[in-house]
């Protein structure tokens, strides 16, 4: 029996690896200040680390004139969420995103239609009706350097009628 109730009776000469209760939390503070330190380390590299967005570049490539203009009516691209119109040798792009809140229209006989609050657009992309304060805007087409024609989304025009390209030859 122990001669006292919650003794040890650590010798204090043997060679016994037992820890301390003091070297325990010693220890145990440690560990804590070193996952604290690591949590703030990554908040750190998180801050640091830049905050890109994977959005579409604002020009993009359509492919030669020959290929493009040889298809007559209305194209929708994904990708870009346009709509590219080829008719009688010229073509226009049009944005296919709704003004009211950004949904990707879709086209209907009558012209456009959203299908997220109702929106609806005419043949040209002015709005009918619906809560869409305004019409769908068209894009700069132009011929690149490389012989292809490219679309500029940062360059809008709000004309139908000035929006045609017309490739020169």
């Amino acid at each position: 029996m122990p001669r006292y109730r919650n003794s040890l009776n650590i010798d204090s000469k043997s060679n016994d690896n037992q820890v301390s209760r003091r070297s325990f939390l010693a220890l145990l503070g440690v560990a804590a200040g070193l996952g604290v330190a690591q949590l703030a380390g990554g908040a750190l590299l998180g801050f640091l680390y830049p905050n890109a967005l994977k959005t579409p570049p604002s020009v993009f490539s359509l492919g030669r004139p020959e290929e493009v203009l040889a298809k007559e009516g209305k194209l929708f691209i994904q990708k870009y969420k346009v709509f590219v119109e080829v008719k009688s040798g010229k073509l226009r792009c049009q944005t296919a995103v709704c003004t009211h809140l950004g949904c990707t229209v879709n086209a209907v006989e009558t012209g456009y239609a959203c299908p997220c609050h109702g929106s609806t657009y005419d043949l040209v992309g002015d709005n009918v009706s619906g809560p869409a304060p305004r019409p769908l805007v068209f894009f700069q087409a132009y011929k690149g350097a490389s012989g292809e024609i490219l679309v500029d989304k940062s360059r809008q025009i709000h004309e139908a009628s000035e929006a045609w390209y017309v490739p020169v030859a």
